[in-house]
C-alpha cells in the first residue's frame, strides 16, 4: 500500500537552502538549525539491519562529546533515541511534520558549538517511499542531509536477521530455518519479506534519484568508521579524531548494543548456496553502480 503523504503545508521549519563553508576539507557543510527554533536531523544512518547499526549509532552518542543529539523518545519507547521510523513507516509518517519536529530539541544558542541531529533507522533503505519522504519534508534543504548507510554481506545478514527474529520467543519458538527461508526463496521475485533487505542494487539506485552520491557514506566495521562519519556529519577534524580515538577505546552502554543473534554458527551450506545464488547478481550490480556513481565508502577498501 502506498504511503499516506501527511499535511505538508509551508513550514518555516526547514534548514536554510544558503550553503554553508566546508570545513577541514570533510564532505559536507557543518549543518544548520531550522528556521521554527529546532534541530532537526541533518545525519541520517538509514540502512542496515543486522550490520552493526546499533553499536555504531552508541559510539557515536556516548563518545561525540555531545555534538550528536538524538532527539526524545516517542511512544515507541528506548528504540525511538535511535530509530524514529518517520520517513519509512507509514503510520508514523502519516502523523505529519509537526510530530516529527517535536521529536527534536531547541536549537543551541546562537554562537554555541556546533550539534547534529541523527536518526539512525536502519530499515530506511528498505521503505520505497523514504528518499520521497524526505525530499518532500526538507525542500530546497535536502542537500544539506548526511546519509550513512551500513552494510554487511546479505547472505550473513539475512542468517542474522532470522536468529534475532527468533530470539523474540512465542510463536517464534516453533519456526525453523528451513520453514522460514524456502517460501522466501520461492517468491523472490516479488521480494519477499527479509531477503528483500540484502537487495543493495536496486534500493541504492532508489535513492540516487533524490541524494547526490557525496551525500552517502558506506560504511562497515562499527569501531573503524566513526571518524569518517563523523566527518560526513560535518564536524571539525580535530573533533572527529578524539571521538574516534575514545570510541575505539572505551565499551558502548549495554543497551546500545545488539547482540541478540550472536552465537549461532553458520548457515546450513545447501541454503547459503541458495540464498547466495539469489544475491549474486545484485551485488555484482551494486558495486558497479558504487563506482560509477562515485558513492564514498569508507574504510576505503571495502
Amino acid at each position: 500500500m502506498p504511503l499516506v503523504t501527511p499535511s505538508l503545508a509551508v513550514s518555516n521549519c526547514t534548514l536554510p537552502h544558503s550553503p554553508l563553508p566546508v570545513r577541514d576539507g570533510s564532505l559536507c557543510s557543518v549543518p544548520a538549525c531550522a528556521a521554527c527554533g529546532r534541530l532537526l536531523p541533518s545525519l541520517l544512518l538509514i540502512g542496515s539491519i543486522k550490520t552493526g547499526s546499533t553499536l555504531l549509532w552508541g559510539r557515536l552518542v556516548d563518545y561525540s562529546e555531545g555534538a550528536i543529539d538524538t532527539g526524545r523518545t516517542t511512544d515507541k519507547g528506548y528504540i525511538s533515541k535511535k530509530e524514529k521510523d518517520f520517513f519509512g513507516d507509514p503510520a508514523q509518517w502519516r502523523r505529519g511534520r509537526g510530530w516529527y519536529e517535536r521529536a527534536w530539541p531547541k536549537c543551541p544558542a546562537s554562537g554555541a558549538r556546533t550539534v547534529v541531529g541523527i536518526d539512525a533507522t536502519p530499515a530506511y533503505h528498505v521503505w520505497y517511499d523514504a528518499p520521497k519522504n524526505m525530499a518532500a519534508f526538507y525542500g530546497r534543504a535536502l542537500g544539506q542531509l548526511r546519509l550513512v548507510w551500513m552494510l554487511r554481506d546479505p547472505v550473513a545478514k539475512y542468517w542474522s536477521y532470522f536468529w534475532e527474529l527468533k530470539s523474540y520467543g512465542g510463536d517464534w519458538d516453533r519456526v525453523t530455518f528451513d520453514a522460514f527461508t524456502a517460501p522466501k526463496l520461492n517468491r523472490s521475485r516479488d521480494c519477499a519479506p527479509h531477503l528483500d533487505h540484502g537487495l543493495y542494487h536496486p534500493q541504492l539506485q532508489r535513492w540516487l534519484e533524490y541524494f547526490q552520491p557525496a551525500q552517502l557514506l558506506l560504511v562497515q566495521r562499527p569501531a573503524a568508521v566513526v571518524r569518517d562519519v563523523v566527518l560526513h556529519a560535518g564536524l571539525r577534524r580535530a573533533q572527529a579524531e578524539r571521538i574516534a580515538a575514545s570510541a575505539v577505546s572505551r565499551r558502548v552502554a549495554k543497551e546500545k548494543q545488539n547482540s541478540k543473534a550472536s552465537g549461532h554458527g553458520r548457515m546450513p551450506p545447501a541454503w547459503r548456496r541458495e540464498v547466495a545464488a539469489l544475491y549474486a547478481p545484485f551485488l555484482d550490480r551494486f558495486y558497479s553502480l558504487v563506482g560509477e556513481a562515485g558513492v564514498p565508502v569508507s574504510p576505503g577498501a571495502s
